[in-house]
């Protein structure tokens, strides 16, 4: 009997239960402790561009790619142009020779209406590129008549697409 006494006023005690309002929040507690230092993260230039083109067809006369920007802009600028011929999965830079040493291929700049001009002519028959990529590096800084004050690195091969891309961790 005991046991069933008991047992009623459990079940009673739950049933007759019912949930309150929210009190007020307490006080804040105190700051925990500083967390590790996180990951370097990926070193990187806001100064450096990429600009992707589709297929450009070198075998008539030249081919022309344009970008909108100021006089300023590409005055300020190194341009590095590459063309991947998509029969070798290779890039190559111009100025420079094209698949097979056939065609010599070059690069000059123009600016109008708010555009600059990348021509890229060429000596020899010409090839057919799957496409283009041109790399912008802004100058921050210009010195009249004489070197600028920042050099390019010297550990960066600038005929060689790849290793510019993953020097300035541009994407693919």
């Amino acid at each position: 009997m005991k046991k069933m006494i008991l047992l009623l006023t459990i079940v009673i005690s739950i049933v007759a239960c019912k949930k309150g309002d929210t009190g007020p929040a307490g006080p804040e507690g105190p700051t925990g402790a500083q967390g590790p230092q996180g990951p370097q993260g990926i070193a990187g230039n806001a100064n450096v561009m990429q600009y992707t083109f589709g297929a450009v067809n070198l075998t008539g006369n030249f081919a022309t790619l344009q970008l909108t920007t100021s006089l300023d802009t590409m005055n300020r600028s190194l341009w590095f142009v590459y063309l991947h011929y998509g029969v070798l999965d290779r890039w190559y830079a111009v100025p420079g020779n094209g698949p097979g040493g056939a065609t010599m291929y070059r690069v000059s700049f123009g600016h109008a209406n708010g555009k600059v001009s990348i021509y890229i002519d060429k000596a020899g028959a010409g090839d057919m590129f799957s496409q283009a990529r041109v790399i912008r590096v802004y100058a921050n800084q210009v010195t009249t008549g004489g070197r600028s004050a920042t050099e390019l690195p010297t550990e960066v091969d600038f005929n060689d697409y790849n290793a510019v891309k993953e020097y300035y961790h541009l994407p693919d």
